[in-house]
């Protein structure tokens, strides 16, 4: 699935302001304020290793000739490949089947059950978000992902959350452009019925 041709950035005749500060910030010339994912790390390894993989995604996401995505599944370990979802044939099919058999109203609500990103979908998402990928900085005694939205809808934080606890760092903030807010981890994943709880 990755990777798909980028979406041409958002005019900005039709790009709608993320907030007041954002604004501000860039009238005023102050370009160091950012949209932001804030984790804390979880050792100066898992640090270096999302920093490298970060830096790997933003070049491929820059330029017009993206990475190939099992490259970047060859940078990850077992263990950061096993956040992600893999679903198999079955599974798939049993997840198709929950989908389309759930009300649409449910469908579509925050309450209804939805997989673990999967590897490719994180990157498809970060490919086509509508923004640029800036940096990973030390913030106070934390960490953050900076992002510069073009405007929006840009596609949303998810899989930048994702990239960041692959790698077992926890994110405990974001500010996608409204304003910063607490993050609340998903507990509304789905699992096949054949799946052992973990």
């Amino acid at each position: 699935m990755w990777p798909f041709k980028k979406r041409v950035a958002a005019s900005s005749a039709r790009a709608i302001p993320l907030s007041e500060k954002f604004a501000e910030a860039i009238a005023g010339g102050d370009s160091s304020v950012y949209c932001r994912v804030e984790f804390e790390s979880n050792g100066e390894r898992s640090l270096q290793r999302l920093t490298e993989f970060f830096d790997l995604v933003k070049t491929a996401k820059d330029s017009d000739e993206p990475a190939d995505e099992s490259q970047l599944l060859a940078f990850l370990t077992d263990g950061e490949r096993s956040y992600f979802s893999n679903l198999t044939p079955e599974e798939m099919a049993e997840w198709n089947e929950y989908w389309f058999s759930t009300p649409l109203p449910k469908r579509h609500s925050a309450e209804m059950l939805s997989p673990q990103w999967d590897f490719a979908s994180m990157l498809d998402a970060i490919w086509n978000g509508d923004y640029d990928l800036i940096a990973i900085r030390p913030r106070a005694a934390r960490h953050v992902l900076e992002f510069n939205p073009h405007g929006y809808p840009y596609g949303g934080t998810g899989s930048l959350v994702a990239l960041v606890e692959c790698f077992g760092n926890q994110v405990v903030g974001v500010d996608d452009g409204t304003g910063y807010e607490k993050y609340v981890p998903r507990t509304n994943i789905w699992k096949p019925s054949a799946s052992p709880d973990v």
